[in-house]
């Protein structure tokens, strides 16, 4: 799946969700006031309180459908709210579990295979969840990569083997990669408003049957079985909501999981062993639902399968993976579903933005493999996963300086001591980091440190803050780790921020930005003279904006360039992909791609919100 495309669908998603969820919304006001007319013109009793609130009257009906939707969009605004920290609070809604020191095999297996897929498609690695269920499920909720969860069930981990557990998790990792998860958490806040009345009608029926005040009892039971009813309708227009979103994305992130894994038969035998457990085929949680339609399948029993579902039938998404299937659910995988062919060629691949394939997987397994066990250790905690940010970001001083301690503690111990007392056991890291393996220790850190609280986070923060205000020598490479990390965790200060500016931006209305973008990641590959000039003036080219200019390196700052930087985020995907294409047109211009440069891209795309994998 194109990344680019796939996140200018998800707004027009939304749209279309609003779009319904407004129709949705009117026919619950006429049914509403259907209702109340039925209701006096059966009982034939009521208290007129003045001219215009007869049951005749429009004053009555209007006050009527002003209350409804006062009670619909209130109840969907705290809804939201409730779930603005992302992941973690759908999460916590399922009674999850968080998993940060395997216990079993089996956990330490779901563990390695979404650091691989985070890895391998070049995010940080998301907090992972165990639903203590014995069904086979999951899902992925966030606002964004950078707050995104898995969640997966202790009966997926228990069932499957590492190939379909591996189809699994690179099914929800396209739905984070493609704007899904979004869409998912805004369908829960706006579908709770229009169930709500049915959630109030319950409570008055109860009320009613509880209470000694008799002449009140039966108008509070009438009104409460209207409500119910209303309700009803409100669950009937819900389900159909969901199954019109939900439906066609489930398809596609299941081709998404085949083009990632290159393994058709992972993602189908997982597929399979869940039509073989028909016994325990849903989750066992109230919560389950509300988040029917973000789960990997479908999760509850409906009395109206073929209308409400979210998921396609399982016959329907295991034969469009296996065409050859017998139609007999089976425990045994079929070995001889064919291969798929990789989704690129080489060249500039900037469609493998939000993706990965077998390859980048491979890789990230034999990256983990490759880091000293120590690091991985100490990068799952939240205090060794802060130094070993810190130290990153102290990289040049370290390399430059004979006493690593030294420089720790000049720069590091008068800001933290804490943190300096741990960088110190930790600085040789850069003698036993690769560099091509910097990145992925960074996405494990990242992954721990979602699990700060908002005032430890803060502290953290500062202190990185204060390495780069007070860095002698400013460079930057340890800029692009203070973004990259601040990029996915600023978040936890601001659940309601935007993980995308509201005001977008062409390439048109980017020249100076552009231009000074551009002439740094010329200059970072290390090109001089005419060299630079051509491979300024390639990706200058590519971009079709006239006005762009190469700014000479005595002429360029960190601070000018964070602030070009940050202004581009505000581009369209359709831009952002245009300057990937620029960016790698640049950094190719030579015929190689050093380690350096390979840091550059992968870390500005990831802070432009395009992740690029391993390889690219």
């Amino acid at each position: 799946m194109d990344f680019f495309k796939a996140q200018d669908l998800a707004r027009r998603r939304t749209r279309h969700l609003v779009f319904l969820f407004t129709l949705s919304l009117l026919s619950l006001l006429v049914l509403t006031n259907l209702l109340l007319y039925l209701i006096f013109s059966i009982s034939g009793t009521y208290t007129e309180v003045g001219p215009v609130f007869t049951p005749t009257g429009p004053g009555l009906y209007a006050a009527v459908s002003l209350a409804v939707l006062l009670v619909v969009i209130v109840s969907s605004v705290f809804k939201t709210f409730s779930l603005r920290q992302g992941g973690d609070a759908v999460a916590q809604m399922m009674n999850a579990r968080l998993l940060i020191s395997p216990k079993s095999v089996d956990e330490q297996k779901l563990l390695n295979v979404v650091e691989e897929m985070a890895i391998a498609s070049g995010t940080a690695v998301p907090p992972v969840y165990i639903m203590e269920e014995v069904s086979i499920n999951a899902f992925a909720a966030g606002h964004s990569s950078a707050d995104a969860v898995i969640g997966v069930t202790r009966g997926a981990i228990q069932k499957l083997n590492r190939d379909e557990l591996q189809g699994v998790i690179a099914h929800e990792f396209s739905h984070i990669l493609h704007g899904d998860m979004r869409l998912n958490l805004r369908l829960i806040g706006l579908l709770h408003g229009i169930m709500v009345l049915g959630i109030m009608g319950h409570y008055l029926l109860r009320a009613a049957s509880s209470s000694r005040r008799n002449n009140n009892n039966a108008a509070m039971a009438i009104f409460g079985i209207g409500l119910v009813v209303i309700g009803a309708s409100g669950s009937f227009f819900g389900g159909l909501i969901k199954a019109a979103v939900s439906r066609q994305r489930e398809f596609l992130a299941d081709a998404s999981a085949v083009q990632y894994t290159r393994n058709p038969a992972g993602i189908a035998g997982a597929l399979k062993r869940i039509g073989v457990d028909t016994d325990n085929h849903f989750l066992d949680n109230p919560a389950a639902t509300q988040i029917s339609h973000a789960l990997f399948s479908e999760g509850v029993k409906l009395k109206f399968n073929a209308l409400f579902a979210t998921h396609p039938p399982l016959e329907k998404r295991i034969e469009a993976l296996d065409p050859e299937w017998s139609g007999e659910f089976s425990t045994t995988t079929s070995t001889q579903v064919p291969d798929v062919s990789p989704l690129m060629a080489a060249g500039f691949a900037v469609s493998r933005a939000g993706t990965a394939n077998k390859e980048d997987i491979n890789q990230a397994k034999n990256v983990l493999q490759e880091i000293p066990a120590e690091y991985q250790r100490t990068a799952r905690e939240a205090l060794g996963a802060s130094a070993i940010l810190c130290v990153l970001m102290l990289r040049q001083d370290l390399e430059s300086t004979l006493s690593g301690v030294s420089v720790i503690e000049q720069r590091l111990a008068v800001i933290s001591p804490t943190l300096a007392a741990e960088a110190t056991r930790l600085f040789h890291i850069q003698a036993m980091i690769e560099p091509a393996h910097r990145l992925a220790l960074i996405s494990l850190c990242l992954g721990t440190l979602r699990q700060l609280t908002v005032q430890q986070y803060k502290q953290i923060r500062a202190v990185w803050s204060k390495l780069i205000e007070t860095d002698p020598r400013p460079d930057l490479h340890s800029w692009l780790i203070f973004q990259l990390a601040s990029n996915h965790l600023d978040r936890m200060l601001d659940f309601n921020a935007q993980v995308h500016l509201s005001v977008q931006t062409s390439l048109s209305d980017q020249q100076k930005n552009l231009s000074v973008f551009l002439s740094v990641l010329t200059f970072s590959g290390g090109l001089s003279g005419v060299d630079a000039e051509l491979a300024f003036n390639s990706a200058a080219n590519a971009l079709h904006t006239k006005g762009l200019e190469m700014i000479t390196a005595d002429q360029l700052t960190l601070s000018g360039f964070q602030s070009s930087a940050t202004q581009l985020k505000s581009l369209t995907y359709a831009d952002k992909r245009q300057l990937l294409d620029a960016m790698l047109l640049c950094v190719y211009h030579d015929n190689g791609v050093t380690v350096t440069e390979n840091e550059l891209m992968r870390t500005t795309s990831e802070i432009l919100g395009c992740p690029l994998p391993a390889k690219f």
